[in-house]
């Protein structure tokens, strides 16, 4: 049989004519046994025990300078699963007994007879047997349980965020399938677009084998993290983080994009935001779907500038010239796509690229407003202040003020 199983045999007993007895009394290749050692006293049998790791033992009580009861409590540790059979004369069928609290599997009578040999040894492989089955079943068992839980796990996941559980229930879920999500939680939702390449092979990729190497690329970047990452039903990822730092946070949600970007060759389109509760959380996924379905419905053009631009603004001296050269088209034509469908000119939309990032970085009580003026590519500050009070209607520090 292609899973046969033959079980060690480890014979102990100090009488030579013994061990020579139980070797050669059964056909033991029969039973799917093998009797890989001999030992003559206690000592020898426990390094053989170390050595071999038998499944089965049979061991004499009295062996000298080690018994067989000394032998079963320094093994019982060792080895739990080893059927330990016992063998032992009448005048010690004290000894006998108290081998059985030690959970020895059973005992023999000396002289030994066959038959009832024969009768131990092959209840022995079916005890050994019945475990060994067990054991592969809960193996099994516990590997779909793995499996499956990752997928219901995901399911309440989307339940959760499509807003069709009550918050008690969300509680109760995190629980069960130990996720550690607190306050102050940012959400990431990344997409990636499929038919739009970065550069470099243009290697085909298949959708679900996309989503599938995207949440795996996710999932190692915030391994650090305190966070959760799945599929949505949208072909969105999503990444819950429990934020320790809020300054930290924006410039994860780029690490997760760029990565993507780099390993895929595909265009990711990103949005996140920040919310206090777990309660919020659905309703700001909502609207960052709205958001990316917004940016995905954009010509290839636009996105292409558009991510141009913010992962550019902080170049005080950033141009539409140099924007369309790279997006590859004409300044003209560039201007007229960003106006259609964005209703922005390239100034306008860089400016609020710029504020709205200003606005993240003011999370960082220790940066000063020159600092953030600088961070996002304005080499005045004054211009700065005066930008961000029309975009805002307030002047930075007021407004840092209304944070606090």
């Amino acid at each position: 049989m292609g899973d046969r199983v033959v079980w060690k045999l480890i014979i102990a007993d100090d009488e030579p004519k013994i061990r020579r007895g139980l070797k050669k009394v059964l056909p033991w290749e029969d039973l799917n046994i093998q009797v890989v050692g001999e030992a003559e006293d206690g000592r020898q049998a426990l390094d053989l025990i170390h050595q071999l790791k038998p499944d089965i033992l049979f061991v004499d009580i009295n062996m000298p300078f080690l018994n067989g009861l000394d032998l079963l409590e320094k093994m019982k540790q060792t080895l739990e699963r080893c059927v330990v059979i016992v063998i032992t004369g009448h005048d010690e069928f004290a000894y006998a007994q108290q081998a059985l609290k030690l959970k020895v599997f059973d005992y023999i009578l000396k002289p030994v007879v066959r038959n009832q040999l024969e009768s131990v040894a092959i209840k022995a492989v079916e005890t050994l047997e019945k475990t060994r089955q067990y054991e592969e079943r809960h193996k099994w068992v516990d590997h779909q349980l793995k499996s499956n839980s990752i997928l219901i796990r995901d399911k309440f996941l989307v339940k959760w965020i499509d807003h069709l559980m009550d918050e008690d229930e969300v509680r109760k879920n995190l629980d069960f399938f130990g996720l550690q999500i607190g306050p102050n939680i940012g959400i990431v939702l990344l997409k990636v677009m499929s038919h739009l390449d970065t550069g470099g092979t243009h290697r085909a990729w298949d959708r679900e084998l996309l989503e599938f190497a995207a949440r795996n690329v996710a999932e190692d970047v915030v391994r650090y993290e305190s966070a959760i990452v799945f599929n949505d039903t949208k072909g969105h990822i999503i990444v819950l983080v429990t934020m320790a730092e809020a300054a930290d946070w924006p410039a994860l949600g780029e690490k997760i994009q760029q990565r993507l970007e780099t390993i895929l060759e595909k265009v990711v389109l990103l949005d996140q935001c920040t919310v206090d509760e777990i309660a919020g959380v659905p309703a700001a996924y909502r609207k960052l779907a709205d958001e990316l379905t917004t940016k995905g419905s954009l010509s290839p053009v636009v996105v292409l500038a558009k991510k141009f631009i913010d992962r550019n603004y902080h170049q005080p001296d950033l141009s539409l010239s140099e924007v369309a050269d790279g997006v590859q088209v004409s300044p003209a034509y560039l201007s007229k796509q960003l106006k259609r469908e964005l209703g922005l000119s390239f100034i306008d939309y860089l400016t609020k690229v710029r504020i709205q990032k200003a606005i993240q970085f003011m999370n960082d009580p220790a940066a000063k407003v020159y600092e953030i003026a600088e961070m996002v590519g304005y080499s005045s500050q004054h211009y700065f202040s005066n930008t961000f009070k029309k975009v805002t209607g307030t002047t930075p520090l007021i407004y840092r003020k209304g944070q606090r």
